[in-house]
């Protein structure tokens, strides 16, 4: 069987958006390669059932809504392709993503091939040519993006050495990613091949991602001491970064705020982290005005 043969078994866990999820089917449809898709019900109703009616695909209806990842879980168990791709039901692959991810992992030999992004409100996001090969430190330090579960293709072959994933809200991403890199070496395609979906959450979910991150650093602590130092302190220092930037959607100016950011200088202290600090003291605007020149010099 050669590279273009090989089966991707795509992943889609949905929860009451049948608004999105007919993208995100139609997205593996159009791709250049074999694929089967499983489209889990996380609803716990059969939600979604009339969507997949309407589609090609293998439909796993769950009897109580669980979660993302063990979602994720219930689908890679009835996956029979040589590769999977979990898909969120709000997330699009563009036309040549799986193709060109086997045909990288088939050269290299790594376990996981991601990917850029672009998010649908027209940011793009390229690989750091620095993360691959082993990126352990670097998933420890939550400093691996653009890789996430949907910019990834991971093969079955290291898939089941990290099943069933436990349920981490704000932490999902994190964890496989972690699990991942202990055991594989990660290449990328230095190109966007996600549409990434923009859905507004609440301040609920905001703190999820951070209290995610924190329970990360407590729930790897093995990992972390065997590492370098630095690398528990940046990861500490990206959480209080995003801690901050969290919330200052919420707000425009706060001492919760300037105390995030105070926490990632002291972690980390650096350029990347005292720059944030000084411009939180003004606020958004400050930070704002941060970004503007962040992207004039790019």
């Amino acid at each position: 069987m050669t590279a273009a043969d090989r089966l991707v078994s795509v992943v889609i866990p949905t929860y009451f958006r049948n608004d999105r999820l007919p993208g995100a089917i139609e997205s593996v449809a159009d791709q250049d390669h074999p694929t089967e898709t499983i489209v889990v019900d996380d609803s716990g109703e059969g939600h979604a059932a009339s969507v997949a009616e309407a589609h090609d695909v293998t439909y796993v209806e769950l009897e109580t809504n669980l979660g993302s990842n063990p979602a994720r879980s219930v689908g890679a168990d009835r996956a029979s392709g040589t590769y999977v791709q979990f898909l969120d039901d709000d997330d699009r692959l563009l036309p040549g993503k799986l193709a060109r991810q086997v045909a990288l992992l088939e050269r290299t030999g790594a376990g996981v091939a991601y990917c850029g992004m672009t998010y649908e409100t027209g940011t793009t996001i390229l690989p750091d040519p620095a993360v691959r090969g082993d990126v352990l430190h670097r998933a420890l330090e939550f400093d691996v993006s653009p890789c996430l579960t949907t910019t990834m293709l991971v093969s079955t072959e290291a898939l089941d050495g990290v099943l069933p994933f436990p349920d981490r809200p704000g932490g999902d991403d994190l964890g496989f990613m972690i699990d991942l890199a202990r055991e594989y070496d990660f290449e990328f395609v230095d190109d966007s091949l996600v549409r990434r979906g923009v859905v507004e959450g609440s301040r609920g979910k905001s703190d999820g991602l951070v209290r995610g991150r924190k329970e990360i650093v407590r729930e790897y602590d093995d990992l972390y001491r065997a590492a370098p130092p630095s690398v528990r302190a940046n990861a500490l220092a990206n959480t209080y970064r995003l801690e901050g930037r969290m919330e200052l959607r919420e707000t425009e100016w706060s001492k919760e705020t300037i105390k995030a950011f105070a926490l990632a200088c002291y972690h980390a202290p650096s350029v990347r982290t005292a720059v944030p600090l000084g411009a939180s003291l003004f606020g958004r605007p400050g930070m704002d005005a941060i970004q503007r020149v962040y992207s004039l010099i790019g």
